[in-house]
């Protein structure tokens, strides 16, 4: 019996032609959390490209990834080192998907982050820190620890109150529970990259390596990060579409789009300076 089969519309993250694909129903059947991973070989969407194409299990596209900018298992040798013994399975089994995607952007673009417990958790939370640190460049590891919060029930008898409180008293923090679910985003942006780069490295075959893998995708972003600082500062302003253009031609290896940009600008932001971010013009 054949399979029925879902229609999205995708388009190729490297030249933009876009497309219908079906993709099997059944891929989706089986998964609780994370994103689906389609290969989209050559032909099928654009002439010239083949690339990866992440769905939610909801049914969303989250991101894109070009097949021959992924890192091969014969670069090991770049691959950061010294990370903390724990596999990606670990956190998410701890947090889930969404949430450690979530710790991800906090720690990269420099927002507190609080986790609201009612339990001792079985990973230390000074561990936890020094891991998602070490995911980043050290020139861009901030102050901004995770932290946990108790949440007393014999105290606050009413769990709504207390998070109504917590979330006035922390109101630019992102915030989560010990039951893996966010109670507050404090960016406006989505997190589809911290998403996408997730499941690229949870796709590892070598679990020990996927934290390796995680901490290189974000230092490919940082490249694109500081080359763009350099045209801004060498710059009056820049369109948005200039400046996919510019990344193309010197950074090969990144996936490049507006989505791509509204990151980058907003890391300038919070990270770098606001007025230089304020340079890239839509």
């Amino acid at each position: 019996m054949s399979s029925n089969l879902k229609k999205f519309e995708v388009s190729c993250p490297r030249c933009g032609v876009g497309r219908e694909i079906s993709v099997p129903e059944s891929l989706f059947f089986n998964k609780k959390f994370g994103t689906v991973k389609i290969k989209v070989p050559q032909g099928a969407v654009c002439k010239e490209h083949n690339f990866i194409v992440f769905i939610s299990t909801k049914g969303n596209i989250v991101g894109y990834d070009i097949i021959d900018a992924s890192v091969s298992l014969d670069q090991k040798d770049k691959l950061p080192i010294d990370l903390i013994s724990l596999t990606l399975d670990e956190l998410i089994d701890a947090f889930g998907f969404n949430c450690v995607a979530g710790f991800i952007h906090a720690k990269l673009f420099d927002y507190s982050a609080r986790i609201i417990r009612n339990e001792e958790f079985t990973l230390d939370i000074e561990k936890l820190n020094e891991l998602f640190d070490s995911l980043i460049p050290v020139k861009y590891r901030n102050s901004n620890a995770i932290i946990d919060e108790e949440f007393d029930s014999y105290v606050f008898s009413n769990p709504n109150f207390y998070y109504t409180m917590i979330k006035n008293k922390h109101n630019s923090a992102f915030l989560i529970n010990n039951r893996k679910l966010v109670i507050q985003v404090p960016w406006h942006t989505h997190i589809d990259f911290e998403k996408t780069i997730l499941s690229n490295a949870l796709g590892k075959t070598d679990k020990n390596d996927q934290l390796k893998y995680l901490a290189l995708y974000i230092n490919q972003f940082i490249t694109d990060i500081e080359f763009t600082i350099s045209l801004l500062e060498n710059a009056k302003a820049i369109s948005e579409k200039e400046l996919i253009k510019k990344l193309k031609e010197k950074l090969i290896v990144s996936t490049i789009n507006r989505n791509r940009i509204v990151l980058i600008k907003e890391f300038i932001s919070r990270r770098i300076s606001k007025d230089l971010s304020k340079k890239i013009k839509n």
